[in-house]
């Protein structure tokens, strides 16, 4: 109908064109316009493939073929074109560009013909997929990147690099002449590339490469060609380099790197002379026949097997020194109060083993990627740290013979701390981050975590709602404590008169039993003495105040002290009584009691101001019944189990007999 209306040629087929992203519009994809869209008359899809095919057939002018491709890129999305690509064209003519050598000299062709096809081929339109691509074409592709190319660009390079991974993944004869046609060691090359991107293809590239390796033989062939100097170097100096931030999707690229190389470890059971060259070691103490049978036992049946007697012999060869004052500390300690060096060297190699994620537990992969590409042997270099740090922990814990365990827990929540404190760079930073952080410190750091976890408890929506349960029992509680403080009196000091020295006077307030009445009686001193012959004794009903405030003044008498070398200030804090008018006098009485003790003065205020009608929660009560709050719900919440958020449960399976399992309920 827009053709018509334009009156264009009815010999030509014309289209629709939707941009963001640049499609056909058809039938099946008519309901996916939004509101508010621009449509453009164009030619058909067939249209512009047969253009697009008749200039890269030509293949006389670079310029043009730019073009094509350009926007066969451009719509390589679009199912409508790629099906028209398909009946009027064949991906064998982008095959061919890939395969012709004047195309490669060309970044800008070759790159962008490398992506529509990558996007064609992951559309997955009819039955083209990455299981279509021939055998030269994938030669050709690899030669982009094991350098086999004259010449390398960055961008022919990523999109080289992505058909590849993609070529692996995609179908089990593609991956065995990706395998065949791209040995793994030529990546670590691109590993080092300034250009970050490029070395995180290459890392997502031989991991895909070994992930989807059938071959057990193969698979470890490819990872014992990544346990080379030049791979951890190449590592070091792009990915993991000094003062650079980390990239996270690199930082996971190099954990998968490292848990196919961990995953290589020989944990195979220890032989029998290996087994003897750790008892050796430790000959030179005393150890019963049955000890040593037992550890011989336990060292065969060892879940690291040869990885752990390896690390334990390599201790004592490289470290006699260390090992020789270990053992010299260790047997002056009392008996009972001492460790066994073999049983030690196990735990520690547990705790290194659940570190590297070779057993059961949390790994630490991601925080040790830096320590582990660091040193040729990474698993003896940190069981060496951890074997310090049990030495030193079980000397500031004064741990017994039977709290191996206990000790063994402790290193690891000290380990886990401390790789999480900092970004940690290589072995010696460990140690001497280890060597610093003592077991008083995590006790402290302990009891911070437990204040915080508790702190967060306590704002949680069920809290919340019991505190608020709790609040007028505990507000009644504090007055009623408060009313009793009040009825065992206090001795408070006068206002004076005047600016002079006069010897300072003191009167003794007192509630009574009644709470009806205030009792006041002049004394002598700062302690008041009943002895029940008093005349001078006042009695204030609390139905005649008609409020009570606090008026603070400032003690002349030891401010103003001519013998003092530096006069200090020092506040008293004052209740002030006013009385009802009366008769005599039409603004009321004030009565005034001081008192160098806040804390004191705070507690008559509020519970004074309480009595005579003024019920608001003031500032000191308030701070009591909040103390007393967070400590009854603490004690509350001692017996409650919380689910922990890392140690997710167990799902049970599906029941076998579903239908009487629902019919139950």
């Amino acid at each position: 109908m827009a053709a018509r209306e334009m009156n264009l040629p009815e010999d030509n087929t014309y289209g629709l064109m939707a941009d963001a992203p640049k499609r056909f519009i058809t039938n099946e994809n008519i309901d996916q316009l939004g509101s508010g869209f621009i449509l453009t008359l164009c030619a058909s899809p067939d249209n512009y493939v047969k253009r697009i095919t008749e200039i890269l057939e030509d293949g006389k002018n670079i310029a043009q073929m730019e073009n094509a491709v350009k926007t066969l890129d451009e719509f390589s999305l679009d199912p409508a074109l790629i099906e028209a690509f398909y009946r009027c064209s064949s991906l064998e003519l982008l095959f061919d560009l890939v395969r012709d050598d004047r195309v490669s000299m060309s970044y800008t062709l070759l790159s962008t013909c490398l992506r529509a096809l990558s996007s064609i081929l992951e559309l997955a339109v009819g039955d083209v997929t990455w299981k279509s691509v021939p055998r030269d074409v994938v030669v050709s592709i690899a030669a982009l990147v094991t350098g086999k190319a004259k010449r390398e660009e960055v961008n022919t390079l990523l999109a080289a690099l992505a058909m590849i991974e993609q070529l692996v993944i995609g179908d089990d004869t593609t991956r065995d002449w990706v395998l065949e046609e791209v040995p793994i060691e030529t990546l670590i090359r691109h590993v080092e590339k300034s250009d970050e991107r490029i070395a995180l293809a290459a890392l997502s590239l031989m991991n895909s490469m070994i992930r989807h390796c059938s071959d057990k033989d193969k698979r470890l062939e490819l990872i014992e060609s990544l346990e080379v100097v030049p791979f951890r170097n190449a590592v070091h100096s792009s990915l993991l380099r000094d003062g650079s931030a980390r990239d996270p999707k690199a930082l996971e690229q190099l954990v998968e790197v490292q848990r196919s190389l961990i995953s290589a470890y020989d944990t195979s059971p220890a032989s029998d002379s290996e087994i003897q060259k750790v008892l050796d070691i430790d000959s030179a103490n005393e150890n019963s026949e049955e000890d040593v049978e037992i550890w011989r036992t336990k060292l065969a049946d060892h879940r690291c097997g040869r990885l752990a007697t390896v690390a334990m012999v390599l201790f004592g060869e490289k470290s006699p020194q260390d090992l020789r004052m270990l053992i010299s500390e260790n047997t002056m300690r009392i008996e009972g109060g001492k460790w066994q060096l073999i049983p030690m060297w196990m735990r520690c190699c547990d705790i290194t083993a659940e570190l590297f994620g070779l057993l059961p537990g949390r790994d630490e992969l991601d925080r040790l990627i830096s320590i582990i590409f660091s040193t040729d042997s990474p698993f003896p270099a940190v069981f060496s740290c951890i074997v310090h740090l049990f030495h030193r922990t079980w000397r500031e814990m004064q741990a017994k013979g039977g709290e191996m365990d206990k000790v063994a827990s402790f290193v690891l929540e000290q380990l886990r701390h401390v790789l999480k404190r900092k970004e940690i760079h290589d072995v010696e930073e460990m140690s001497a981050d280890l060597e610093t952080f003592s077991y008083k410190a995590m006790q402290e750091v302990r009891r911070e975590e437990q204040l915080e976890k508790e702190n967060d408890q306590l704002h949680s929506e069920a809290v919340i709602s019991l505190k608020a349960k709790l609040r007028p029992k505990i507000e009644e509680l504090v007055r009623i404590n408060h009313l009793n403080y009040l009825k065992k009196g206090d001795v408070f000091r006068k206002p004076m008169k005047s600016k002079s020295l006069a010897k300072a006077a003191y009167w003794f307030w007192k509630l009574d039993a009644s709470e009806k009445m205030l009792t006041i009686t002049a004394c002598d001193g700062e302690r008041f003495v009943d002895d029940g012959h008093r005349d001078d004794i006042r009695q204030v009903w609390l139905k005649d105040v008609a409020d009570v405030t606090n008026n603070d003044e400032i003690d002349r008498k030891a401010s103003s002290s001519r013998f003092a070398s530096s006069p200090s200030t020092n506040m008293l804090r004052g209740v002030r009584v006013q009385l009802k008018p009366t008769n005599d006098l039409k603004e009321g009485e004030v009565l005034m009691a001081l008192t160098p003790d806040e804390t004191q003065a705070g507690i008559w205020q509020e519970s004074l101001a309480y009595l005579v009608g003024n019920t608001e929660m003031r500032s000191k009560t308030n701070a009591i019944v909040e103390r007393m709050l967070k400590m009854e719900l603490r004690v509350r919440l001692l017996n409650v189990k919380l689910a922990d958020p890392e140690n997710e449960p167990d799902v049970p399976p599906i029941p076998d007999d579903l239908i009487s399992f629902i019919s139950s309920f």
